[in-house]
């Protein structure tokens, strides 16, 4: 459980990080540079250390390519997207969707059933959602809105579905075929990285992708730097690693767990403020 708390601790302090990065650069730009350095570094480790579990079996690609369109590409871009638009905190809270979309799909795929209490839990769940999903910013407004919700809102959603299936053909490699997580990592995260980059050189401004300038370039890499640490190697692997011993649906559920988090890290960013000036 000590793991599970670590994890979510961890994606908290990526997703407030993420925020930032979006001032610097577009969404589907950060999308491509972080996954292509963490792809190559994943890889790169799994090769010179691991060289047993580096493998790659032609019969599977159709469920690696599934994890890099819905799990790196779809995911990420309406996630950062959304993320210009909404706070980290509000973000983290709709993405508590994650364990009604898991159940279901988790359902389908592997036949677990879901217990009176997790509908209980997931009820409530629910119903704590309804009142953020009805307030939205003036920012978020001005885009214009789908009924009740915000379209940066329904881009989150979508995000969550699109990221709890991929995690599902995860565990069908790592339970079932015994591939190591780092490797199906590190293949995802290279390949949706380099069609990321690919797509953003083709439909995004080059001013609008290289907005930096020479003393900004510093601080966004060491930013990136330390999201790639903590969410890309550490946290990617440590789910994909729980994922052999919890379901996909137990996981989500502990996904509770992050907007506390962010909750703490956006006070401790108001005293350190409050101190400084």
């Amino acid at each position: 459980m000590v793991l599970i708390v670590i994890l979510y601790a961890l994606w908290a302090a990526s997703i407030s990080s993420s925020k930032v990065l979006l001032t610097y650069t577009s969404p589907i730009f950060l999308t491509g540079i972080r996954m292509f350095i963490s792809g190559i570094i994943l890889l790169a480790y799994q090769y010179f250390y691991a060289r047993e579990q580096f493998t790659f079996k032609r019969e599977h690609i159709k469920l690696y390519a599934q994890i890099i369109v819905f799990g790196i590409l779809i995911s990420y871009f309406l996630r950062f997207w959304a993320l210009e638009y909404i706070s980290a905190s509000k973000l983290m809270f709709l993405y508590n969707l994650a364990p009604f979309i898991s159940a279901i799909y988790s359902y389908f795929a592997f036949s677990e059933i879901i217990t009176r209490m997790q509908w209980v839990g997931m009820s409530v769940g629910f119903l704590g959602l309804i009142p953020i999903l009805m307030t939205s910013s003036a920012q978020e407004s001005s885009l214009g809105e789908f009924f009740f919700m915000s379209w940066q809102e329904l881009a989150v959603i979508l995000s969550v579905a699109t990221n709890s299936y991929s995690w599902i053909v995860m565990r069908k490699l790592v339970r079932d075929n015994n591939y190591s997580p780092m490797m199906i990592n590190g293949i995802c995260m290279f390949t949706g990285g380099v069609i990321a980059l690919g797509i953003s050189f083709i439909v995004e401004k080059i001013e609008h992708v290289y907005p930096m300038t020479m003393d900004q370039i510093l601080p966004f890499f060491g930013l990136l730097g330390f999201i790639i640490v903590i969410s890309n190697i550490v946290s990617h692997n440590l789910y994909a690693y729980l994922l052999r011993t919890y379901t996909a649906t137990f996981l989500s559920f502990a996904g509770f767990l992050g907007p506390l988090f962010a909750a703490i890290y956006g006070w401790l960013v108001r005293r350190i403020e409050e101190r400084a000036s």
